[in-house]
């Protein structure tokens, strides 16, 4: 099985046709056609059939479109980082986040870095922890930005200066929205929203304690953003990130914090093995802007 190979074959599952993919890869039909005939003789399994619509995929040609955009994706990384540097430094972070109003601090280094190195550009994928680990392990990602932050056996790890905090989001004319604080008493028997993760275990659990049972949870979001379009359907309130929900152009919506508190600190870890030249740089500008958030020079 060869790299190329799999390229030809992620081309006819982008394109739907063997014509187009030949033409986006600038080879010959025949050459495409043999090329995946030995790709489906090599593994025994059909990978595709043709209908009046195109090409389609079998649920074995799935699997393997998922298995060889990975593949190809960390080879070209491979070849990107493996590159000889000369006195510009040129090259892609790749970046995993969660989602989290500190994510602001990544960003001001992502512009301060570009602004001086031009060459060094920046690939962000969003997603939950328990996703994202997994591919920094594996070499997908140079840092993941990790929402509970904490130290791991094999990972190096930088925390940002300030906590986030979890609060409650809902409507105005809830009557929550007359308490100061919420307390978990005042959300058994309510709709909830919250993190699919945060439920199961961590201090929002803790936080829930015995009253956890109680509770009512009609969705689960996996990333927060979008819950402000359910709590303000109505649909229920959500438990969240207090600064991750910018309500604050909302006459509808408004947010309370929880009581007693719950703080949450981020930070990026990354693998302890040396990183690329553009990763160390990001990593050391993270550094000098978290510098300037903790004195009060940079505010978020």
């Amino acid at each position: 099985m060869e790299l190329r190979t799999l390229e030809y074959f992620l081309a006819i599952a982008r394109e739907g046709s063997i014509t187009d993919a030949a033409k986006a890869l600038h080879v010959t039909q025949p050459t495409l056609s043999r090329q995946l005939a030995a790709l489906e003789q090599e593994f025994g399994r059909q990978l595709y059939t043709r209908s009046h619509k195109g090409i389609e995929l079998t649920d074995h040609g799935i699997m393997l479109q998922r298995y060889a955009a990975s593949i190809v994706d960390l080879a070209n990384k491979a070849v990107e980082d493996m590159k000889p540097t000369n006195s510009e430094v040129r090259g892609t972070v790749h970046i995993g986040a969660g989602e989290t109003y500190l994510m602001q601090i990544v960003a001001i280094a992502m512009k301060n870095v570009h602004e001086k190195h031009p060459g060094i550009t920046f690939s962000l994928s969003s997603g939950t922890t328990a996703e994202l680990k997994d591919r920094l392990i594996k070499g997908y990602f140079d840092v993941m930005l990790e929402c509970e932050v904490q130290d791991h056996a094999k990972l190096n790890m930088l925390c940002f200066p300030i906590p986030d905090t979890w609060g409650v989001l809902m409507r105005q004319d809830d009557p929550l929205a007359k308490k100061s604080v919420i307390r978990a008493e005042d959300l058994v028997e309510r709709d909830l929203i919250t993190s699919t993760q945060g439920m199961k275990f961590g201090k929002l659990a803790d936080w829930f304690g015995d009253l956890r049972d109680q509770t009512h949870v009609v969705a689960e979001y996996r990333l927060g953003l979008n819950t402000r379009y359910l709590v303000k359907q109505g649909f229920g309130v959500a438990v969240i990130y207090q600064r991750l929900v910018d309500y604050r152009g909302d006459a509808d919506l408004c947010i309370r914090p929880l009581a007693p508190a719950v703080e949450s600190w981020q930070g990026l870890v990354w693998r302890q093995t040396l990183p690329n030249k553009q990763t160390l740089i990001f990593l050391d500008e993270v550094r000098r802007v978290c510098k300037l958030v903790e004195a009060g020079e940079v505010v978020l």
